[in-house]
């Protein structure tokens, strides 16, 4: 019986460090899907959706080949705890969270 509970509690804890390893893989694309999605959500009618889905998409993409995802992870962070504080944004208050994703890219036009 106590052979039957060590591996018994083995199989759980392989379970659970696999899980944990797996949910951390896909933890910035969660949040990143999560965090593009509320301020689409939250942005005032008529700004452009596509423009935000492109800020967005090009810091995920520049944050991976440069692999500084916890950099943009932690931005991402501190988005959501601004966008958690308000109902809907302004213009000015999308256009500042797109800034604060990544300095250089946000006040660039959108790439077709």
């Amino acid at each position: 019986m106590k052979r039957t509970t060590i591996v018994a509690g083995g199989v759980i804890l392989a379970l659970g460090i696999g899980l944990i390893l797996g949910l951390s893989k896909y933890k910035l694309p969660m949040i990143h899907a999560i965090v593009e999605n509320a301020v689409v959500q939250k942005a005032p009618v008529g700004y452009p959706e596509e423009h935000i889905r492109q800020v967005f998409d090009a810091n995920y993409r520049k944050a991976q080949q440069m692999e500084r995802e916890d950099v943009y992870l932690d931005r991402l962070l501190k988005a959501s705890q601004r966008l958690e504080k308000v109902q809907k944004l302004e213009s000015s208050q999308v256009d500042q969270i797109l800034l604060e994703l990544d300095p250089e890219q946000a006040g660039q036009p959108p790439k077709e």
